[in-house]
């Protein structure tokens, strides 16, 4: 709701500002996100795929400034509140580490589904060249956004048998509540459950965090920059109320490659294998505005 108050404020202030200006036009739009982060996927031991990243929803508004050259071409900036994010969906053979960093960790083998949806919140800066073509806009640009939000929810279930008798291990479910920018590393909540391996048990956070794997956190999962080229087309229902679509696609990485770890398998010594993806984001916009 603060995001939506804020941004309302801009486009009164644009409206005060420039509205003596006859080659400034101003404007504001709003409606649905869809996005998702595009990168390869973890193979399993048959070439299957083991991870899949689907659309998540979400929401964007903000103003725009419309800078003239004539009646049908101009240079448009805005400021943009846009979530973009992604439903993400890893199952296949895993691991989980029970008692991690504890004298008695144990490794147990299996089957992990993990689902997160993804949210960030970016203030999207665009700058495009558009063109009126009688009721239809065209424009096309580049794209800078500013992550000032990253959160995600999920959970993680598992599936695995003892790694010394192969007995079956109770199946537990684990819930992910991320907080990408506050989370430290092993955060976690203080009620667990307990997980029996041949008789000993292991106590499993019921809540974890972003960083809860790792020992130590250097800096955010996600960085706080993604550029991208930007292109859109609106109709116009009258003079100023239109109907438009965007497409932002990302060109560099969205998140840091120190986190990108395989959940498939680890090292021979326990460690984590780092596997360095390159994950860029692809979304679409979907907006109702008015321009004036």
């Amino acid at each position: 709701m603060k995001y939506i108050l804020i941004a309302s404020f801009l486009v009164f202030l644009a409206e005060n500002a420039i509205s003596q200006n006859d080659h400034i036009g101003y404007g504001f739009r709003a409606g649905l996100s869809l996005g998702k982060y595009d990168g390869p996927s973890e193979t399993g031991p048959n070439g299957e795929k083991l991870e899949t990243n689907k659309m998540a929803t979400g929401f964007h508004i903000g103003m725009t400034i419309n800078f003239k050259f004539g009646d049908l071409m101009g240079l448009r900036t805005e400021l943009m509140f846009s979530q973009r994010g992604t439903d993400y969906l890893y199952k296949g053979p895993s691991y989980y580490v029970l008692g991690r960093n504890t004298l008695t960790s144990v490794t147990i083998a299996g089957t992990r589904t993990q689902s997160i949806n993804v949210s960030n919140a970016y203030l999207d800066i665009p700058l495009v060249l558009y063109y009126r073509i009688k009721s239809f806009e065209i424009s096309g640009g580049l794209n800078s956004g500013l992550l000032i939000s990253s959160a995600a929810g999920g959970s993680l279930t598992f599936d695995g048998v003892s790694p010394i008798t192969g007995a079956a291990v109770n199946p537990y479910t684990i819930n992910l509540n991320y907080n990408y920018k506050k989370d430290k590393a092993g955060t976690a909540s203080a009620t667990t459950q307990l997980v029996n391996i041949d008789g000993r048990d292991y106590p499993v956070p019921t809540i974890i965090g972003a960083y809860y794997d790792f020992t130590e956190k250097d800096k955010n999962l996600f960085k706080t920059l993604d550029f991208g080229l930007v292109a859109g087309v609106s109709y116009f229902l009258n003079q100023g109320l239109f109907l438009g679509v965007k497409y932002v696609h990302g060109l560099g990485d969205v998140d840091r490659n120190n986190y990108d770890i395989s959940f498939q398998s680890l090292h021979t010594d326990g460690s984590f294998i780092q596997r360095g993806d390159v994950n860029k984001s692809r979304s679409w916009q979907f907006s109702v505005g008015f321009a004036f």
